[in-house]
């Protein structure tokens, strides 16, 4: 009996300790064109560059007085506790800034996996694509707020957009051959009854997890539209 009372208990810490997700934004759908058979169009890659931050947790100690007082009991005042020093364990976030090349790595996969080549020279045409955010507006700013209070600071809502800029040039002319601009945003809703515990294992709310998801959106959908363009040029 103990011990399936000791289960329950567990199973029960588990699900208050959980973070759960109410809302998050729908996986982005595209789908790449393939190169025309019989043609070889030869492409560059530019851009695609992006920096990722983490956060590096650094623990140390802080000394506080803490002020003495009364001590009072049933019948009143029973004596006076004298003032002292404690400790107490500090906690400092250090932002890790962190160049990457996945997104352009993902990109030249997809190129390739489609049939374009991005080993042969001279080149063809030039695909770049910049990455700018993240942005959050006032609006959104507001919300987040308005979820942290009006659910008594049991849920979170997050939230970022981030934009990128297509731009194919023909290596032969040095001319713009096709541009495109995207906006892609994204934000979640997490919810948990004991919720900076849950939270804490959570990362679907973090500013990495975010601009990853956007990003790798954004890629997507530029390549997509990429393939289409010079899969269709004479």
């Amino acid at each position: 009996m103990k011990k399936v009372q000791l289960m329950l208990a567990c199973a029960c810490t588990l699900v208050l300790g959980g973070c759960f997700t109410w809302h998050e934004t729908a996986p982005v759908q595209t789908q790449m064109s393939k190169a025309p058979e019989g043609r070889e169009i030869t492409i560059a890659l530019s851009g695609f560059a992006a920096t990722l931050v983490d956060y590096i947790p650094v623990y140390g100690h802080q000394t506080y007085y803490v002020e003495g007082g009364p001590v009072w009991g049933r019948h009143g005042r029973r004596g006076w506790y004298p003032g002292h020093y404690e400790t107490a364990t500090t906690e400092t976030l250090i932002p890790k800034f962190e160049k990457t090349e996945v997104f352009r790595t993902r990109a030249r996969n997809l190129f390739e996996d489609s049939g374009f080549l991005l080993r042969a020279a001279p080149t063809d045409y030039n695909v770049d694509v910049v990455f700018e955010g993240p942005f959050v507006t006032d609006d959104e700013q507001s919300l987040e707020w308005v979820w942290m209070l009006c659910s008594v600071l049991s849920a979170e809502y997050s939230v970022q957009t981030w934009t990128a800029k297509l731009r194919i040039y023909d290596n032969k002319t040095g001319r713009v051959a096709f541009t495109r601009d995207y906006t892609q945003k994204y934000d979640n809703v997490v919810w948990s009854p004991l919720f900076f515990i849950g939270r804490a294992g959570y990362t679907r709310n973090t500013y990495s997890y975010m601009q990853s998801w956007c990003l790798t959106a954004l890629t997507d959908r530029a390549v997509a539209d990429a393939t289409a363009f010079l899969a269709s040029v004479k």
